[in-house]
């Protein structure tokens, strides 16, 4: 413990990964303030990255701000702003009004969407960790008048868990408040639902007043909450509450963002809201020309993207041609001048770069996260892999869904191509080929015992990586496993034209190349620093695209290891499409920005 700079005043809480402390700043001549201390006896990632990511994720008007972290043979320790806030029930017993709870669940969803962009999981909500200010109360401390124009900044999320970055689907804890905690959490798994599941029962406690257990008969093995609800409640918010309080994951929400657009009865964000910077639309190809029967999504005056100028790259320059902003985008194909995008609502979204910015929605719609996004090679077919347990096939010269592929218990979480095969990964482990013509199961690839996070193949090749952290060497032709190696934590992942060289981007910031026909060799291209999110390898294979749960989008030249180009990023790079010359990039922020290469410098 650094106490040079901190007096510690009472532990607040101590579980299997560390203890938490209130504490006071020792300067006797500075303002005494008090802090949060959370000390990690084994920390899972470097003071560094973990610093810079909670620093993000104190952004959030509601999450405490990170003030300091340091590091000695006890741990890693980091001082969070102290919220001296009562809880929300403190503020006004329950139980409340309908109307008031859809408020609070619409004010504390967007934090957890927040809180769940950096990977990270609360993994404790319950009433007395949602703090409410008090704006008047602050006023007078303060010496100044309340105003009635103060905005409220919404009720604070506070004691979040430090814990690594969520893999996958599942990290293995343990903890939380037994009566708050869902039912995954008793065996040790948390997920981004089991925070959305600890909201829903915080919402029917304030609903009734009573707590969890009293809620649920054992006996008739079901929620009895809604008898005890005193105000009739309306079908949108019963609804919203009955999938938030689902005990199997498969039928509960998986994301704070589609219980936001249940709530405000609308099924995805719209766009017109959303679009903030449209460039003049030219004449369209006749293959996009069918999209939505011509009508754009938006006609807002057009404008070059924004933001501050770039910083001189080292050797090749890229230039930003637009900026969309369709929301959180999760997944990017590029064909030419074509880009696809589809998002964490399940809207798939086109957009012809060489006519300007415009975005077309294809004529459907998935019903969750989309997850993989890739284009046929020879025709005018798009495949979109979604968290509702689909594969759809759009025709893109209608803008119409031609086939749906789905299977029992299906999570699709990687699409590619390697004619004559469409090879889909899951979050069983499973990989199955799929007839590209037929749209027929051919074979199923089990050996993975996790979660899948990235395939990629080329000719006869196939590589994957998993949650199992292994990276697998498949044979297409002889539909085969040929290698298993170890790999760290991963979910990023681009594979050689030649089938030779796999190249892994790593949680912790490093990216490893493996060579030869059975990967033998093994060579470290780089370490960035903050967790790969994404890789795009060009098609000659010369640049490797790299993305970052920071805020920096970064090109590298395959044979040096050479990092020639960084672009300033929103933070949090999701997705990338890269053709060599055309390099788009997706961030949390919600934005899409397309970048085209300038000249290289010194060539």
């Amino acid at each position: 413990m650094n106490q040079t700079r901190y007096n510690l005043l009472k532990p607040l809480g101590k579980g299997p990964s560390g203890q938490t402390f209130l504490a006071r700043t020792s300067d006797a001549n500075a303002v005494q303030t008090h802090v949060v201390i959370k000390q990690l006896h084994q920390p899972q990632e470097p003071l560094d990255g973990l610093t810079r990511r909670m620093r993000s994720v104190g952004q959030h008007p509601q999450l405490p701000a990170l003030i300091d972290s340091w590091q000695s043979s006890e741990g890693q320790f980091l001082a969070f702003d102290y919220i001296s806030y009562p809880a929300i029930t403190q503020v006004q017993p329950p139980p409340w009004p309908p109307e008031q709870v859809a408020r609070c669940l619409l004010s504390l969803l967007p934090v957890l969407e927040h809180l769940h962009s950096f990977r990270l999981v609360h993994g404790d909500i319950r009433p007395a960790n949602i703090r409410q200010p008090d704006i008047c109360s602050d006023s007078v401390r303060q010496g100044s008048v309340c105003q009635d124009t103060v905005p409220n900044p919404g009720p604070i999320l506070v004691d979040l868990r430090i814990t690594p970055p969520l893999d996958g689907q599942v990290l293995n804890v343990s903890g939380g408040d037994a009566a708050y905690a869902a039912p995954e959490q008793a065996l040790g798994k948390l997920t981004y639902a089991s925070d959305l599941y600890s909201l829903g029962l915080v919402a029917i406690h304030l609903l009734t007043g009573l707590a969890p257990f009293d809620l649920y008969s054992v006996a008739d093995n079901r929620w009895i909450w809604p008898d005890l609800v005193i105000d009739p409640l309306a079908n949108t918010l019963s609804q919203v509450l009955h999938k938030l309080l689902e005990r199997s994951l498969e039928r509960r929400y998986t994301s704070a963002d589609r219980v936001i657009a249940d709530l405000k009865k609308s099924p995805a964000l719209s766009l017109l809201d959303k679009a903030r910077s449209f460039l003049p639309v030219a004449t369209w190809p006749q293959t996009l020309r069918a999209l939505a029967k011509n009508t754009p999504l938006s006609t807002s005056k057009p404008q070059l993207a924004e933001g501050p100028p770039l910083k001189p790259t080292r050797q090749i320059p890229w230039h930003p041609l637009y900026q969309l902003t369709p929301g959180i985008t999760t997944a990017l194909a590029l064909k030419g001048n074509t880009l696809a995008m589809g998002t964490s609502q399940g809207s798939l979204l086109m957009c012809d770069l060489a006519a300007g910015p415009e975005i077309y929605s294809l004529k459907g719609h998935h019903r969750d996260r989309i997850t993989a996004l890739v284009f046929h090679p020879q025709g005018h077919t798009l495949y979109s892999a979604c968290n509702d347990g689909t594969v759809k096939l759009w025709d893109l010269t209608t803008g119409t869904l031609k086939k749906t592929l789905s299977q029992s218990g299906w999570q699709p979480t990687d699409l590619a191509i390697a004619p004559p095969y469409l090879i889909v990964s899951d979050g069983t482990g499973h990989i199955t080929l799929w007839d590209l013509e037929q749209l027929t199961s051919r074979h199923s690839f089990n050996q993975h015992q996790d979660w899948v996070s990235a395939i990629a193949a080329s000719g006869q090749r196939l590589v994957s990586i998993s949650c199992d952290r292994t990276l697998r060497l498949w044979s297409l032709s002889e539909r085969r496993l040929l290698e298993t190696l170890p790999i760290a934590p991963s979910r990023a992942l681009a594979l050689h034209p030649s089938g030779s060289h796999v190249i892994v981007g790593h949680d912790q910031g490093t990216i490893d190349v493996w060579h030869g026909p059975t990967l033998a060799a093994k060579d470290r291209l780089c370490n960035v620093g903050d967790g790969i999110t994404t890789l795009a390898l060009s098609p000659d294979a010369r640049l490797l695209a790299v993305g970052t749960d920071g805020n920096t989008l970064r090109v590298y030249e395959g044979a040096s290891g050479q990092c020639v180009s960084e672009l300033p990023q929103g933070w949090g790079v999701v997705a990338i499409a890269f053709d060599g010359h055309t390099l788009v990039s997706s961030s949390q922020d919600e934005t899409v920005t397309i970048w085209q290469r300038g000249a290289a410098k010194g060539h």
